[in-house]
């Protein structure tokens, strides 16, 4: 048994940023699948939300929080920039992903289609289509920032801001959107190849229903 163990649902965006965490500092860790607001998370954070750590007798919570955690308790390469400029840039795109891109990208578009609510048991077009929209605005600003660069904060890389980014990204490529909806933007193409080819991206891909189901 690891020293580490993380529970959550492991199709949660945040539980894999935080099991990416782990793969990038080379942190051996357990997996402990439990959902948002049973019993077992209750007992570990206080507002029933998933990801949470538990190193020994410390127990964590909110995903940032983690992720800062396993970068800075353990040895390995760093998950923060060095320079100053660069943890501001990292922290700011931090703030964008939980700010904006994860309510409109997560649960606007890709929660609609997971659960859908609309007519009919169909997914509703009226909560995902305007998401969409601004979906696409939101990865053009991204889109801009990776020009020039492999990674939001620089370096050589990702950081704690890029595994963030990484699985929203994933979920919003298999909408039956997702191929136009990045067709326009080639830095997130170039980047998302190499954010894809890493071994913590593929050694933490969720389960899809068709798996689920076999």
């Amino acid at each position: 048994m690891a020293d580490i163990i993380i529970y959550g649902d492991p199709r949660s965006s945040y539980v894999r940023t935080a099991r990416m965490a782990c793969e990038e500092k080379g942190v051996a860790y357990d997996l402990e699948p439990v959902a948002p607001g049973s019993e077992t998370i209750g007992a570990l954070h206080p507002f029933g939300k998933i990801p949470v750590l538990r190193h020994g007798d410390f127990v964590l919570y909110e995903t940032t929080a983690i992720c800062r955690y396993v970068d800075e308790a353990f040895d390995g390469s760093t998950l923060q920039p060095a320079d100053v400029e660069g943890r501001a840039v990292m922290e700011q795109w931090i703030s964008a992903v939980n700010d904006y891109f994860y309510g409109v990208m997560i649960r606007d578009c890709v929660l609609q289609y997971v659960f859908p609510r609309g007519e009919d048991g169909q997914p509703d077009r009226a909560v995902i289509d305007p998401a969409l929209e601004k979906s696409r605005e939101y990865l053009a600003i991204l889109d801009r920032a990776l020009e020039g660069r492999d990674w939001v904060a620089g370096g050589d890389r990702p950081s704690i801001a890029d595994l963030l980014i990484a699985p929203i990204m994933f979920y919003l490529h298999q909408l039956p959107e997702g191929s136009g909806l990045f067709a326009p933007f080639a830095n997130l193409g170039r980047v998302g190849g190499l954010m894809t080819a890493r071994p913590s991206f593929t050694g933490t891909k969720p389960p899809m229903p068709s798996e689920e189901a076999a």
